[in-house]
């Protein structure tokens, strides 16, 4: 037990003797995976210190708020203060702590002053830490992962060895099977934490395969941090195997991942709804067999190393964001996670399905130009528009295709007046959450959930969502940012409040198609604003938390309906972001490896 004291960071400067008390002092404890060290609102009578394994601190609320490794101290803060539990502390995998009761404690650090200095010092570190990020946790990387094929399925042949190969373009990794099970250490047991432990400590990722053996399958995922669960997309049994009745309630839903394989790329992806029912993973991703970067892509998220583009909305003005994403995807930086408010949300979905950008661009095109999909006006009622020939237009570009169905993952953000909160697409089709993301108030009329949740644009609270692809993923984002959320002056100039025209004189230019002598603020230009500034907060938060920050360039004079302008913009965005990609680090490490 000494030596495993001396791998703890807050003892590493202690002597043998020091190290020695420790070994009379503590009580080594093993908590199986899926069970709790401590339960909030418990008497703080003794400190633990990880030996091995991982712990995660979940608040009353269920909210995860910090995860706990080998060489951390738990529940110093509650011990020391004399007060009670203030969190649940849950094993995430089979785990070994040493235990120091109060007596004990305070009879070793009588005589070994410089064990309260080590730990002390372990606990100003963290709340050091926690100070700097007070925020929620995000997206982390499990360095022990378990994978375990969905209902009862197997592995393809190789997939686990081309999955290996790919994470290990972004780190060390190892495979582990049944087959590497040292002798004479039962599954179990005490031991074989350790022997992972050992195992986790020479820095490799170790990835633990399912093999069909009972004790192997169910060890394994009580000593994962992350569970991977891997199924046939076109297979007609989705239930649940006894190995995942049992794997599936030991992780947080932020740590199971699902994915959906398929032979080939050009078949077709339906019906990945079923298997996400009931399993309520955090993410999941297509792999097509024949497709290696789809491998990469997967491998990405499992590092910690997945590529997200965060973009914002602005109407017309997000055209601008298609020519960022060519720009990223001609240069070799993949993206694998595209989200978005409003026209982000819109540009977003249509590369997620895989379109190219020039189609995309073409899209908007054809929907705002040639058909005028947001021209006619109606009896202002619910809006001053008439949204059929745009939700017409958007079902027949985006369709009914469900996002669980997209070949890349994605979000759109609206604003739910219902609840007074954000309200964020994973689910559904995809025509809903664009049309729902860009229900500009007043403009046109808000969208309305099945379950009667009123939706309207996305930019009323937050127009750029970073912290939300931040909580869905580990890794850098590019945010791409518009001029209207640039906090520019609006200004104008020899406009007087007496320059207001009457009905008559609005009616008489509308009929003869005369411009006004003194430009003054239409309903749009209002409206689009007015969101900017009650998001500003949000906007001000995100752009500080952007890993990449692009602003591309946009004429002074465009405004949100000018859609005739979006292949100029997209050009410009285009160049713009290449020549930033020449100059930025951080672009050039988000390469494919």
């Amino acid at each position: 037990m000494a030596n495993d004291f001396s791998k703890v960071e807050a003892f590493a400067g202690l002597d043998a003797d020091g190290l020695g008390a420790l070994q009379s002092a503590a009580k080594p404890v093993v908590i199986k995976g899926g069970d709790y060290l401590v339960r909030y609102g418990e008497e703080a009578d003794a400190l633990y210190l990880v030996s091995t394994g991982r712990f995660y601190v979940q608040l009353p609320n269920g909210r995860v708020v910090a995860e706990i490794g080998a060489g951390e101290p738990v529940g110093e803060l509650a011990f020391f203060s004399g007060g009670t539990r203030t969190a649940d502390v849950r094993a995430s995998r089979d785990s070994t702590v040493y235990s120091l009761t109060r007596d004990a404690y305070d009879e070793i650090v009588a005589r070994y002053p410089d064990i309260a200095d080590g730990i002390l010092g372990a606990v100003s570190e963290r709340l050091a830490k926690a100070t700097a990020s007070a925020k929620a946790m995000e997206a982390k990387p499990g360095r022990v992962v378990s994978l375990i094929p969905a209902a009862g399925s197997a592995f393809p042949e190789g997939f686990v060895e081309r999955l290996c190969r790919a994470v290990t373009k972004y780190g060390e990794a190892r495979l582990l099977t049944v087959a590497d099970r040292p002798d004479g250490i039962a599954t179990d047991s005490e031991g074989f934490g350790r022997w992972l432990g050992e195992l986790e400590r020479g820095g490799e990722r170790l990835l633990l395969v399912a093999s069909g053996d009972e004790d192997w399958d169910r060890s394994i995922a009580r000593n994962a941090d992350d569970l991977v669960l891997v199924a046939p997309l076109d297979e007609e049994n989705c239930a649940q195997s006894p190995i995942e009745e049992y794997a599936i309630p030991l992780f947080l839903r932020t740590n199971r991942t699902l994915i959906l394989w398929r032979d080939r790329e050009q078949d077709p992806i339906r019906g990945s709804g079923r298997w996400l029912d009931g399993r309520n993973v955090k993410l999941h991703h297509h792999v097509p067999l024949d497709c290696e970067p789809a491998f990469e892509r997967v491998a990405r998220f499992m590092s910690g190393r997945a590529n997200g583009v965060v973009l914002a909305g602005g109407g017309a003005l997000g055209c601008a964001h298609i020519g960022v994403m060519q720009a990223l995807i001609e240069n070799d930086i993949p993206i694998d996670f595209y989200g978005g408010t409003s026209a982000g949300a819109a540009m977003g979905g249509a590369l997620a399905r895989g379109m190219t950008a020039e189609d995309t661009l073409q899209q908007m095109y054809d929907m705002f130009i040639t058909a005028k999909a947001m021209k006619r006006l109606t009896v202002p009622v619910h809006s001053i528009l008439d949204p059929r020939v745009f939700d017409e237009q958007l079902l027949l570009r985006y369709g009914d295709q469900d996002i669980a169905d997209l070949p890349y993952n994605y979000f759109g953000v609206s604003t739910n007046l219902s609840t007074n909160s954000v309200y964020v697409h994973r689910r559904g089709p995809l025509w809903h959450a664009v049309r729902a993301s860009g229900s500009l108030p007043t403009i046109l009329p808000p969208f309305i959930t099945e379950e009667g949740d009123i939706l309207v644009d996305g930019g009323v609270l937050n127009n750029i969502p970073v912290t939300i692809m931040r909580e869905a993923k580990a890794g850098p984002n590019v945010v791409v940012s518009l001029r209207t959320d640039a906090g520019d002056d609006w200004r104008l100039g020899d406009t007087k409040y007496s320059s207001l025209r009457s009905r008559r004189r609005i009616l008489a230019d509308m009929i003869f198609r005369r411009k006004p002598k003194f430009e003054f603020p239409s309903i749009v230009d209002i409206m689009s604003r007015s969101m900017v500034v009650s998001s500003a907060a949000a906007v001000r938060s995100s752009l500080d938390n952007a890993d990449v920050l692009l602003v591309p360039p946009i004429p002074e004079t465009m405004k949100i309906l000018d859609w005739h302008l979006g292949t100029e913009v997209s050009e410009a965005a285009r160049a713009y972001t290449a020549a930033r990609i020449t100059e930025q680090e951080k672009l050039q490490e988000m390469k494919a490896a």
